[in-house]
């Protein structure tokens, strides 16, 4: 007997033609129903194996958006003390650059300034990381979804199996996408690992499962609610 491959087909309990589509799981339908005639593209996933449809693209851009925003205001507001000194150092700098005569190397000025500024901007960086760790992991624990995801009807969820999210999955997730926070201040390392969020970031348009890379490292989908 020839097995029938999981996808969306014509409601067999919907005559009418209300619902259009339910979802088949290689096994059995699925309560997962919606309108429309067009159906899946074959050889590639639009849905979790259970059918819970699966975010666009643009659509998890706009709540990355909306969350670094959140982080990086509540970030500045907790670390204003280092942004007034970065900025404080900045200030003199160019006041000095001004007034040094033309003949004077900038070579000592520009060198003074990064050890200057270099303790602040560790510090900033130390809150934004802590600050997107708690915001991250605290609400897709609490809800499954940041408030970026939650504006734009998304949820978090493991791939295979629905339900809350476990801490192992949640943390998992958040180190899979956080992991070169840790090194962007290390000179060469940072530079060299600064490639990763680009790369993790654009992975679900060509993913067939559409998942980004800490997707894969936690075995999670972002789905539309």
């Amino acid at each position: 007997m020839t097995q029938i491959p999981a996808g969306w087909y014509p409601d067999p309990a919907d005559p009418s033609g209300t619902f259009g589509q339910r979802y088949w799981d290689g096994r059995q339908w699925t309560e997962h129903v919606h309108q429309g005639a067009s159906y899946a593209v074959p050889g590639r996933a639009a849905t979790t194996p259970d059918g819970q449809p699966l975010s666009g693209w643009w659509a998890r851009v706009g709540a990355y958006v909306v969350d670094q925003i959140v982080i990086g205001i509540v970030a500045m507001l907790i670390g204003f003390p280092q942004l007034r000194a970065v900025a404080h150092e900045y200030a003199v700098f160019f006041q000095e650059t001004l007034q040094r005569p033309a003949s004077t190397s900038a070579l000592t000025s520009n060198t003074q300034l990064t050890a200057d500024i270099a303790g602040p901007m560790a510090v900033l960086a130390l809150i934004t990381l802590v600050v997107g760790f708690v915001y991250n992991v605290g609400f897709l624990k609490w809800r499954a979804a940041t408030p970026g995801k939650l504006l734009l009807g998304l949820r978090v969820r493991r791939r295979d199996v629905a339900g809350p999210l476990p801490w192992g999955t949640v943390l998992l997730r958040w180190l899979g996408q956080s992991w070169p926070s840790f090194l962007s201040l290390v000179p060469v390392l940072g530079l060299l690992v600064g490639f990763y969020p680009i790369l993790d970031d654009l992975w679900p348009l060509w993913d067939g499962k559409r998942q980004a890379l800490h997707d894969k490292v936690a075995g999670t989908n972002v789905v539309r609610r």
